[in-house]
């Protein structure tokens, strides 16, 4: 689902009915990561996570070419 979205951190939600998953609240590019709203021990990952994601993107920058991760979902709608 990220990917065709083209994000790179998201939240997923789920809902179940009758034994179906369904995706509810899926398209969060800055989604809720607040200690109170994650607990703490997910809260330390996703600022450990967080941090490895901001360091490598910026060690893959490249002056002069676009640097944005555009999803499967908008480069297929524009072929």
């Amino acid at each position: 689902m990220n990917q065709a979205l083209g994000y790179d951190f998201n939240t997923v939600e789920f809902a179940v009915r009758d034994g179906i998953p369904y995706a509810i609240d899926f398209c969060n590019p800055a989604p809720d990561a607040d200690k109170t709203s994650v607990g703490e021990e997910n809260f330390a990952w996703i600022v450990e996570h967080a941090a490895k994601l901001v360091i490598d993107k910026a060690k893959e920058y490249t002056p002069g070419k676009s640097n944005i991760s555009w999803g499967t979902f908008v480069k297929d709608s524009i072929r």
